[in-house]
């Protein structure tokens, strides 16, 4: 056979931040691939992806594998692989997993075939816990539409789970476990040929239903210390803070992908970089969340895709799973005390001196802040009560007289925000300059524009370099 030569091993690779085909590639680039699936009633299960990647053996390529991945995050869920039957048993599929967690991520896989559980079971990726139900440290992702269940189930919403029944051939995942309430995955072809599962499915009554609730009440410690140790012992890529939002005054390569594409502005992603620092500094954030939580603040998902779960995270209401470190939506760190978490949301600007009134409009900003930045009410109350000397009662009559906030804030909220000195301050990065004397100077000069009153205030140290970058960065601005 006229294999495709690549030297040294090298994948080539397809990249997109749209789809690709799938079959239009293996039919452009791969006949004795197509050929070899077409012999084997071999189907692809996911006909688009935004990765591919040719499987390399021995210099020759040997079968590919595909994934939904995303550029900026690199977070991938592995949709497709195949190899050809002559090249199985040499670890192919280890070397992928291993290779993409080692340069990247964890992925997820896409509706994983009992012969992929089965692999994972080999190569310590998972782990079986009784007969017929294995344990995975890499999560397992469904589409609603494929998702079956002995209750109505909602086909919008996807179904994610870290279990397995190999008898049935399904992802499986309880919606309640005490009314016996189970979500599953639906038979694939792979499995209906090579193990039967449509016979052992039509088995499935009450009965099933009520075991798997005994079985997973029973073995419930066993299935969650098996998923923690399993994932302990994955050799994935550590991540620095300084890789992931660029070290010192620079952007890493992640942040300015976004600001190149217009995600975001270079104000608001030196705010973002900022926070992270901040909540990293404070424990907030591990570094295998870094770049979940640099996601979440650049684009917070305004509702999950996966609702199917019991427990949700404290801090944005997603849903979570018992063995979570840390919340794969917001990327926060869930074994960090509460209770102090969100004093280290503010930073170590001592309240300025002057009148009550120039004092509640700093707090105000505070709390706008927080709150704009998702936190919700009652612990961003909490923090500035514990923060400042201050009560929400008289906090909230000063946001109720000027309108900025009746349960969330309003425009004339917004507008105070963008116009509020300490605004400026952290959106142009002055942190060279004190900012007790900027806000004196800022107030007593509120007939100018914001940007007159930095430009002008920061004129008397125009000597300084540091100053003179931020007012060149002011006017590039205007």
């Amino acid at each position: 056979m006229n294999y495709l030569q690549r030297e040294n091993n090298t994948q080539r690779i397809y990249l997109t931040e749209n789809t690709l085909d799938v079959s239009e590639i293996l039919d452009e680039n791969y006949d004795y691939i197509v050929e070899s699936m077409k012999n084997e009633d071999f189907s692809i299960k996911n006909p688009t992806c935004s990765l591919f990647k040719e499987l390399v053996f021995d210099n020759k390529v040997v079968g590919f594998c595909t994934y939904d991945y995303s550029r900026h995050f690199m977070t991938s869920a592995l949709n497709n692989i195949y190899v050809l039957p002559q090249f199985r048993g040499n670890g192919l599929f280890f070397e992928e997993l291993e290779k993409t967690m080692k340069e990247q991520n964890k992925p997820s896989i896409v509706e994983p075939t009992r012969l992929v559980v089965e692999l994972l079971i080999r190569y310590g990726f998972a782990k079986k816990i009784t007969d017929n139900i294995a344990a995975s440290s890499i999560e397992f992702i469904v589409p609603g539409a494929h998702v079956l269940s002995n209750i109505e189930y909602d086909s919008s919403e996807e179904l994610a789970t870290h279990f397995y029944d190999l008898n049935i051939c399904a992802s499986i995942h309880f919606l309640d476990l005490e009314k016996s309430h189970v979500a599953y995955s639906g038979p694939l072809n792979y499995d209906i040929m090579h193990y039967d599962c449509l016979e052992k499915r039509s088995q499935m009554d009450d009965g099933y239903f009520e075991n798997i609730r005994e079985l997973f009440l029973k073995h419930d410690d066993d299935f969650i210390d098996a998923v923690i140790e399993l994932e302990e012992n994955l050799n994935l890529k550590t991540y620095t803070l300084e890789e992931v939002i660029g070290e010192g005054d620079e952007f890493s390569h992640y942040i300015e992908s976004l600001i190149d594409d217009a995600h975001v502005t270079r104000q608001k992603a030196l705010e973002i970089k900022n926070q992270i620092k901040e909540e990293y500094e404070a424990g907030m954030i591990l570094n295998e969340s870094l770049l979940i939580r640099l996601a979440y603040l650049f684009e917070k998902p305004s509702e999950a895709t996966i609702k199917s779960h019991s427990d949700t995270c404290p801090y944005c209401d997603m849903p979570i799973d018992d063995h979570d470190r840390f919340c794969h939506f917001c990327g926060i760190n869930l074994n960090y005390d509460s209770e102090n978490m969100f004093d280290s949301l503010m930073d170590n600007i001592k309240t300025p001196s002057g009148d009550f009134k120039e004092d509640i409009r700093y707090v105000a900003y505070k709390f706008l802040k927080l709150i704009d930045d998702g936190i919700e009410f009652e612990y961003a109350v909490r923090t500035i009560e514990n923060t400042y000397n201050i009560t929400w009662e008289k906090l909230n009559g000063f946001l109720e007289e000027n309108n900025y906030f009746n349960g969330e804030i309003t425009e004339e909220g917004y507008e105070f925000i963008l116009n509020h000195p300490l605004n400026y301050y952290e959106e142009f990065d002055m942190s060279c300059i004190d900012y007790t004397d900027f806000e004196r100077y800022f107030y007593k000069n509120s007939d100018l524009s914001g940007i007159e009153i930095c430009l002008n205030y920061l004129n008397q140290f125009s000597d300084d370099q540091d100053v003179q970058e931020i007012i060149s960065e002011i006017k590039n601005y205007l």
